[in-house]
């Protein structure tokens, strides 16, 4: 009796253990369950989205601002439109591509603040952040405040098809931004500097942008504007093109006019010694700059000119001024105009190639600067195929 009533229990236990664990089979078979699919971000972007959208009406630097410390971003969107903005649009780090676009809207910035802003504290930051890149563009108009685009540590940004008008320091100012272009770009009414390229590390005041940046080691090498030209409104203080402490810079098919400035191009390679080469290429010049138009200071650099028009001379303001020794190429000079002359160190290496005879007419033409009344050193001139006109 006793073993029956065992073998009863361990029956019905072995039953209760296979109907549910029967139950438990099924349940994982037939899971209805489906993932959370709904868009909990639709109205208000945050900072897991890879987009944001701005639309008219919204507050701008809120909506940046709340991205800024996003790593999944990829794409900053206009809807097109007019914004009115107050402050400083701080750009997303994300270590990969940013995308900001503009789509024909147009930005007015109050105060006297940079709109689009990224500047590393230290150099190791700089070294982090230079990993990402940004492509700002398609913008009808960016008007007011203290610089358009000022970015420090890049590396392949472009910034391309926008307007930027009456900005009061600088309308692009570009720091650390490895290979970097500009193209397709106006600069209307600057009131200083058009577009600047430049190293960490101020040459004149010798003030570093971050701890750590130097003239070798934070430039804006292998970089090139294209197809942009800056229009200098009245009373202008500052340069149309500046290249500083940079090295494999081109200016290819630009345009500098409007009032008078300083220059129209700065290249300055001094207390650098990895700036070895810039290059312009097709230039065009329709005004006359107070102190020089295209101003070269070498540093042992290669500095060569292809292609030039120059609209006027003035026997008062030179032409070109090579401010120091160096080497200089001159090709496809085909137009000099009266009174147009070269401001020139004492014994700069010189090739001259197709350009129009005024171009080196040397008795006439070319002044030097470091002894007055004396001709250039001229064994280390070298002119081939002299055009006849």
């Amino acid at each position: 009796m006793r073993n029956s009533l065992i073998v009863l229990f361990t029956s019905a236990a072995l039953a209760v253990l296979w109907a549910c664990a029967n139950g438990l089979q099924h349940k994982d078979a037939q899971s209805n369950v489906s993932p959370d699919t709904t868009d909990r971000y639709k109205d208000t972007p945050a900072s897991g989205d890879t987009e944001l959208v701005i639309k008219p009406g919204m507050d701008v630097v809120i909506a940046f601002n709340e991205q800024v410390s996003s790593k999944q971003i990829k794409s900053i969107r206009f809807e097109p439109g007019d914004y009115a903005v107050n402050d400083t649009l701080f750009l997303p780090r994300t270590g990969g591509l940013v995308i900001i676009d503009g789509q024909g809207s147009n930005i007015k910035v109050g105060g006297q603040v940079p709109l689009f802003y990224s500047m590393p504290s230290n150099k190791k930051q700089a070294m982090e952040w230079n990993k990402t890149r940004y492509i700002i563009r398609n913008f009808g108009q960016i008007q007011g405040g203290d610089r358009g685009v000022f970015i420090g540590s890049s590396f392949n940004s472009v910034i391309e098809n926008i307007e930027f008008t009456g900005q009061k320091t600088a309308a692009i100012d570009l720091v650390f931004c490895l290979m970097s272009t500009i193209e397709k770009v106006l600069v209307t009414n600057v009131f200083h500097d058009g577009i600047v390229l430049r190293s960490g590390l101020e040459q004149g005041s010798k003030k570093r942008m971050w701890e750590g940046a130097g003239f070798n080691n934070s430039q804006c090498n292998h970089s090139a504007i294209k197809s942009t030209r800056v229009y200098n409104r009245k009373g202008c203080t500052g340069t149309s093109f500046k290249i500083l402490q940079s090295t494999g810079v081109r200016l290819v098919d630009c345009i500098s006019e409007g009032w008078e400035n300083k220059r129209a191009v700065f290249f300055d390679a001094r207390d650098c010694t990895t700036a070895k080469l810039f290059k312009i290429e097709n230039f065009h010049l329709e005004h006359m700059p107070r102190e020089g138009a295209l101003c070269f200071r070498s540093n042992g650099s290669i500095v060569e000119v292809d292609g030039l028009f120059l609209q006027h001379g003035n026997r008062d303001i030179p032409a070109i001024w090579l401010m120091t020794n160096g080497n200089y190429i001159f090709k496809n000079v085909a137009w000099w105009p009266q009174d147009a002359w070269v401001k020139s160190s004492h014994s700069p290496s010189i090739v001259i190639e197709h350009c129009t005879k005024g171009f080196y007419n040397f008795g006439e033409n070319w002044r030097n600067a470091d002894r007055p009344g004396e001709p250039i050193y001229p064994h280390y001139i070298s002119t081939a195929h002299k055009l006849v006109r």
